[in-house]
């Protein structure tokens, strides 16, 4: 993990989210935007690395290529219709959360849980609803 600037807050928002990834900002840690709308929202390459929560938030239709959800909680979240390519989430707690109609080439998911159990190299994101 990368350190953090010294002044580093995490965002509280989607609206201010989007704005700084819009000024170039890609690394996200500790940002806790449970129950957020995030549907359509473009992330590619964001890195929300160590202890982000985002607990039944809705990223569906959202782009979210190389995203790194790696040590993040993700449960109860709707990632459906969303492009998930190469997206990161080692080590991420990932229980019910929904993948329908998403795309899911290249998607990590290397020690995440699932309900207790440990996902391996070459599993796929489990989904609750395909």
């Amino acid at each position: 993990m990368r350190n953090c600037p010294e002044n580093y807050r995490p965002p509280e928002s989607r609206a201010e989210l989007e704005k700084r990834y819009a000024a170039g900002e890609r690394f996200f840690p500790d940002t806790e935007l449970s129950d957020a709308d995030l549907s359509g929202i473009v992330l590619d390459g964001a890195d929300f690395e160590k202890h982000s929560w985002f607990f039944d938030s809705n990223f569906s239709g959202a782009s979210l290529r190389g995203t790194s959800f790696r040590e993040c909680n993700v449960k109860c979240a709707d990632f459906s219709n969303a492009d998930m390519t190469g997206a990161i989430f080692e080590l991420a707690a990932i229980e019910s959360i929904k993948a329908t109609g998403a795309l899911l080439d290249g998607v990590k998911v290397k020690g995440a849980t699932f309900y207790g159990c440990e996902l391996a190299d070459g599993d796929e994101l489990p989904s609750w609803e395909r």
